[in-house]
């Protein structure tokens, strides 16, 4: 009797420990996309694709897409009459409900957060500046103008 109560409260705590793919909303997540002009006035009606080896969304700024989550980064490209293309390349970051699952759930799970993109996340809002390369990490993101000074935004 006492290994089977020993047993069955193992087997909770692991399920209640849970994958990402169970306690963080799946394997797609919203973006929101906001352009800009280069010296940083808003900037709508603009047209941007973001793309990553799940799969390709499109968007009218400003506003949002749900994009599939992956471990790759996420290219986002703005383009409109009058400007320069907007470029971004999105960080995918691990969530830290990923490392629960290696220490708590023995690693399965995971792998399987892992395989269906449910251990990462982007930024939920973008940023992009027409005529410009950015590099966004977080809720930060680095610009380099045409000059090639770097500056954080």
């Amino acid at each position: 009797m006492r290994k089977t109560s020993l047993f069955a409260l193992l087997a909770i705590s692991a399920l209640s420990a849970g994958c990402s793919t169970l306690t963080a909303g799946g394997s797609t997540q919203p973006v929101t996309v906001l352009t800009y002009t280069p010296e940083g006035k808003d900037l709508n009606e603009v047209k941007c694709e973001m793309t990553n080896d799940e799969g390709s969304w499109m968007v009218v700024t400003p506003g949002s897409s749900t994009v599939h989550r992956s471990n790759k980064d996420l290219f986002v490209t703005c383009r409109t009459n009058g400007f320069d293309s907007g470029h971004a390349n999105v960080v995918s970051k691990t969530k830290g409900n990923m490392f629960g699952n290696i220490i708590f759930g023995g690693g399965i799970g995971a792998i399987i957060d892992h395989n269906n993109g449910t251990a990462y996340e982007y930024p939920s809002t973008i940023k992009i500046f027409m005529g410009r390369t950015q590099r966004i990490e977080e809720q930060t993101q680095t610009v380099e103008p045409k000059n090639g000074n770097t500056q954080n935004n």
